[in-house]
């Protein structure tokens, strides 16, 4: 495996994961914005989610780069 090969998929994976910090938190500025209050319990288990979300893509990045994953970790965002 190249370098070139490594850091473009980790490059995928960081923009995945901005991808779904960004799309929780203009959830978030939607709700705020039109007056609804989230209960704390809501945000915090909202807060985990979106982490395990990050922390999966990561784990199955690194096991496909090891050759232990069963094919891609992620959808693409662009065709290969």
């Amino acid at each position: 495996m190249s370098l070139g090969a490594f850091l473009l998929g980790l490059l995928d994976v960081v923009l995945y994961c901005a991808i779904v910090v960004f799309i929780a938190y203009c959830i978030l500025w939607a709700l705020t914005f039109f007056g609804v209050t989230i209960d704390g319990n809501v945000y915090k288990w909202g807060r985990i989610i979106v982490g395990l979300i990050c922390l999966i893509a990561i784990v199955a990045f690194l096991l496909s780069m090891l050759g232990m994953g069963g094919g891609s970790y992620t959808p693409h965002f662009f065709h290969r």
